[in-house]
């Protein structure tokens, strides 16, 4: 396996994934056996390489960062932990759609994000329930075949298998937490809209 003072794409990949999440250059370094000035070798050889690395390394490098906590990292005491500790502070679907709500909302009307402010979350930690929901949703709704959700509706509609019952639960689920927290934070961001027509001179 190739690599660069000692380290391969998938350890760089996984020291990124903790940097991102909040890890300083000079402990990652430390886990990674060099010293700090060397890193930025790192970066930029395998960032100047990415484009012949194999399609499982590049599915690991962008799926690590929902779990930075492997390879060299996988017992270091501050690694970023997985999607799992982030689903004990916010284990409900409805969690991380509030969060997404807030952020879309919040930046229709030019404010700049927190989400640790207001929630307690790293940007990581928000991708990593971003992916965890995301799958959740292929599985349950996408990758399930769909199905006439009027005649569902209706008494004596067509027969449906168990899996496609759930679809429409989640599918349901989702929309009406959607609209729910969308609504909420349109009424929340109402009056700080900026008329950027202010600023202009015609």
């Amino acid at each position: 396996m190739k690599e660069v003072h000692g380290v391969t794409f998938r350890d760089y990949a996984c020291a990124s994934a903790n940097i991102v999440g909040g890890m300083g250059v000079d402990e990652v370094c430390n886990v990674l056996g060099i010293e700090e000035p060397l890193w930025a070798e790192v970066q930029e050889f395998w960032n100047n390489n990415m484009a012949g690395m194999s399609m499982d390394d590049m599915k690991f490098y962008s799926e690590v960062f929902t779990n930075p906590k492997q390879g060299k990292f996988a017992n270091v005491k501050d690694a970023v932990g997985g999607v799992e500790d982030v689903l004990k502070k916010y284990p409900d679907w409805s969690d991380f759609l509030k969060m997404q709500a807030y952020g879309a909302e919040a930046s229709n009307v030019g404010i700049e994000i927190d989400y640790e402010k207001e929630f307690g979350v790293t940007i990581t930690e928000y991708a990593q329930l971003g992916g965890y929901w995301s799958a959740y949703y292929k599985e349950k709704v996408l990758d399930v075949e769909n199905f006439d959700s009027y005649a569902f509706e209706e008494e004596g509609g067509p027969a449906i298998t168990p899996e496609q019952e759930e679809r429409y639960r989640v599918y349901t689920l989702h929309t009406d937490l959607m609209n729910k927290w969308e609504a909420f934070y349109k009424e929340k961001f109402k009056d700080a809209a900026v008329d950027l027509s202010e600023d202009i001179d015609f």
